[in-house]
């Protein structure tokens, strides 16, 4: 009932995780505890030696913290839904990754050890994906711009014919200004027929034959020249080919990247693992816990 959700469980005592995988994890390790004293022992200690470490454990949150929801952006490889966005966040993860591989495999507690040993900073996809990427790139790969200059150099001079095609209908709205004295005139485009001159009525007198009427608005008119026309065919055609190369790149980007999974599963259990113990280490500094001492007999004492 709606009553119960509104009260305080213990998990919503306990969840302090910084990450979604820890707090899923948190749910799965209320649901199925250890029954193992020597693993049970092994947990507690490095909760001990976690609370002792202050700069240790507010290391390891803001690293985890920000590496994300490894598990789901993972999730999303296999079938290629993962976005340019969240493969960039991915990437960024694996620094933060080598990061967390590196304090735990310094640290002078033996489980830490094991967890940072099994990290994989995937160097080299990281390096690619990272070398690759724009710094913001779109959602969606069909945007284009996903990819750096220098990845590939029919890419780059592709986008200067695109880029530098605005610039050079710039250049036609001011030459075609200055020959007709039509002060007002600018360039525009629409999907019905592309780039066009629009001439306010005060200017229709002075446009000349050679420009073709294509639409008539309220207060102006539009009209196209064979140069805009042969200019236009040449930067679509460069916009076509550029998000073509771009799509081929990012696919051949999420190939590479399947072979990952499995290091990217075992990383984000990993994570999750750490996100668990740091929120247990920060619980019992919060609510002022005390270690259990653990025997394997009956007898149950409380101090």
């Amino acid at each position: 009932s709606s009553g119960f959700e509104q009260g305080n469980t213990l998990l919503k005592t306990l969840d302090n995780t910084v990450s979604p995988m820890g707090a899923r994890m948190l749910k799965r390790w209320l649901i199925m505890p250890l029954r193992d004293i020597a693993k049970i022992n092994e947990r507690l200690d490095t909760v001990e030696f976690m609370i002792k470490d202050i700069e240790l454990r507010t290391n390891m949150q803001r690293l985890i913290k920000h590496c994300g929801d490894v598990e789901r952006l993972v999730s999303k490889i296999p079938a290629k839904k993962i976005n340019p966005r969240e493969v960039l966040h991915l990437a960024k993860g694996l620094q933060h990754t080598a990061h967390i591989k590196e304090i735990c495999t310094a640290s002078q507690n033996t489980y830490l050890n094991r967890l940072g040993d099994a990290l994989n900073e995937c160097r080299y996809i990281a390096d690619k994906m990272l070398h690759q990427l724009m710094e913001a790139p779109p959602i969606a790969a069909s945007k284009g711009n996903v990819f750096k200059e220098g990845v590939h150099q029919e890419l780059d001079t592709l986008r200067k014919i695109a880029s530098g095609g605005k610039e050079y209908l710039l250049q036609i709205q001011q030459q075609e200004a200055l020959q007709t004295g039509i002060t007002s005139l600018r360039i525009g485009f629409n999907n019905v027929f592309g780039y066009y001159l629009e001439v306010t009525n005060a200017h229709k007198t002075k446009v000349p034959d050679s420009w073709i009427r294509k639409q008539t608005l309220a207060n102006a008119e539009r009209y196209i020249t064979p140069e805009l026309k042969e200019y236009e065919e040449k930067i679509t055609g460069a916009e076509d080919k550029i998000l073509g190369i771009e799509t081929a790149l990012y696919d051949q980007l999420l190939q590479e990247l399947q072979d990952y999974i499995a290091p990217l599963q075992v990383n984000g259990n990993i994570m999750a693992t750490l996100d668990r113990l740091l929120c247990f280490a920060t619980n019992a500094v919060q609510y002022h816990y005390k270690k259990p001492v653990l025997h394997t007999g009956t007898e149950l004492q409380l101090k």
